[in-house]
């Protein structure tokens, strides 16, 4: 048990967190500490079920996306932020966003949702980059775009 991988999650509100991979019993055990009750992960796909997608307590969604540097697409922007959306409903819920690593592709989900939600796009980048400092801004342009093609997010002007 003492190799088993910790949590690494950081708070950007108190209902989004943003992190790694939860793939340890002790990981998803911390996540329901923290009172996590939705997970979106943003990895491939995985062979073998990662452990937040099978506990009681977690309502968990899949929306994969490769790390390759091209754009994310409308269709994984819209899952991110429906499943957001969903997860919002629900007066306790807490949601945590995550990737393999949390540097890129859960960066830019917690980006998206924020700023389908309202925040300015300063606002949300701020946010997420001094939450977690190891977060990279790679899809946030594409983010933008996505948003805007779909109506979800206002512009600033500048």
């Amino acid at each position: 048990m003492g190799d088993e991988l910790r949590l690494d999650a950081h708070p950007v509100t108190n209902w989004l967190l943003l992190g790694a991979a939860p793939d340890s019993t002790l990981a998803v055990d911390e996540l329901l500490d923290r009172g996590v009750t939705h997970v979106l992960d943003c990895r491939t796909p995985r062979r073998v079920p990662p452990p937040a997608s099978v506990r009681t307590g977690l309502v968990w969604c899949s929306a994969p996306t490769a790390d390759d540097g091209a754009s994310r697409g409308t269709d994984w922007y819209t899952a991110c932020v429906t499943f957001a959306a969903l997860a919002a409903r629900e007066n306790s819920a807490r949601l945590y966003v995550h990737c393999a690593a949390g540097v890129n592709r859960s960066p830019a989900a917690a980006y998206a949702i924020l700023r389908s939600r309202g925040w300015a796009a300063s606002a949300a980048r701020a946010r997420i980059l001094t939450s977690r400092v190891q977060a990279r801004p790679r899809y946030f342009e594409d983010a933008e775009l996505c948003l805007a093609e779909l109506g979800l997010a206002e512009q600033e002007r500048p």
